[in-house]
């Protein structure tokens, strides 16, 4: 089976609790759970039997080593996570009674902006392989340049890519210039991941026309467009495929994709030619898996839990 290396932010997300009352005034609480898209990708493939690595940076306050402490708990190998004063990154979020998460990040100037083209591995380093990346280090000039040279190194050393869209369109400067970087990433990438919502943002008219002609004409094997509780579907060169999601309880769907992806590179790994409608199947599962516990890394299931 072959590696994954999951590059981008790990940041802390600050779920809003009931907190305590002092003086007769409210104090909102907060616990703060390990997450991150590309970092809990990590965490869902290690999850399911597959060797994991991080690439990235955090800060040297108190949520660095934390952060580096969860990934090893679940299995994770950080041997290219990278320290820096600069601040970790947070996500402030606040679910609303359908589990739905609205995130708040504190980013400016934080260490995953700020790792260097110079402090990553050489791809001449590791074992080829699945490297997983998403948009949230395409989002400003200097550290999208080091995503895209860091991808087409990993390309030409003979890894695979996969692409999580993960549009957090707050992120972006000017909130609208994000379409030209993940469109070229789209041309990179062997698997694609991308919800309905964030394809229609990518393109106003023919939006999955356009995203499958794009994909379909550079690298893509695969492209999994999701939709929450409706039907997910996985479209290749030969063929289509849907799958309804079951009905579950929702607690919270902030890994509903990390687990999704997680079961997608699982299969990009293996040493045998993907079967994509058995793997959106399972990955649809273990997203409805995930939705039902708070916290990113804690939702993520194992092999066994999957069945």
């Amino acid at each position: 089976m072959k590696p994954l290396y999951a590059f981008g932010e790990l940041l802390v997300d600050a779920l809003h609790q009931d907190g305590v009352v002092e003086d007769g005034l409210a104090i909102p609480g907060a616990l703060f759970y390990p997450g991150g898209a590309p970092a809990n990708v990590a965490v869902a493939a290690a999850r399911l039997g597959v060797k994991s690595f991080f690439i990235g940076q955090v800060g040297r306050d108190r949520f660095g080593p934390y952060l580096k402490q969860a990934l090893t708990h679940y299995g994770v190998d950080t041997r290219y996570l990278r320290s820096t004063d600069a601040p970790t990154p947070m996500a402030l979020v606040s679910l609303d009674e359908h589990g739905k998460p609205d995130f708040r990040f504190y980013r400016s100037g934080s260490a995953d902006l700020l790792l260097p083209a110079h402090k990553l591995p050489s791809p001449a380093e590791f074992t080829p392989g699945v490297v997983h990346v998403a948009s949230n280090t395409l989002t400003e000039v200097d550290i999208r340049r080091v995503h895209l040279g860091f991808v087409d190194r990993c390309l030409d050393a003979g890894n695979l890519i996969s692409f999580d869209v993960n549009l957090r369109q707050g992120l972006w400067p000017g909130g609208n210039n994000f379409r030209e970087p993940i469109k070229a990433m789209l041309t990179r990438a062997d698997v694609i991941k991308v919800n309905r919502q964030e394809m229609n943002r990518l393109w106003e008219h023919r939006a999955q026309e356009q995203l499958l002609e794009l994909a379909f004409a550079n690298r893509a094997q695969a492209v999994f467009i999701t939709d929450g509780p409706n039907v997910a579907e996985v479209f290749t060169r030969h063929g289509h495929h849907q799958c309804q999601p079951a009905v579950v309880t929702v607690v919270d769907v902030t890994a509903a994709g990390g687990a999704f992806c997680g079961v997608v590179v699982a299969a990009l790994c293996s040493d045998h030619e993907p079967d994509w409608a058995a793997t959106l199947e399972r990955a649809v599962r273990a997203g409805g898996l995930a939705v039902g516990k708070r916290g990113a890394f804690l939702s993520l299931p194992t092999a066994e839990e999957l069945g």
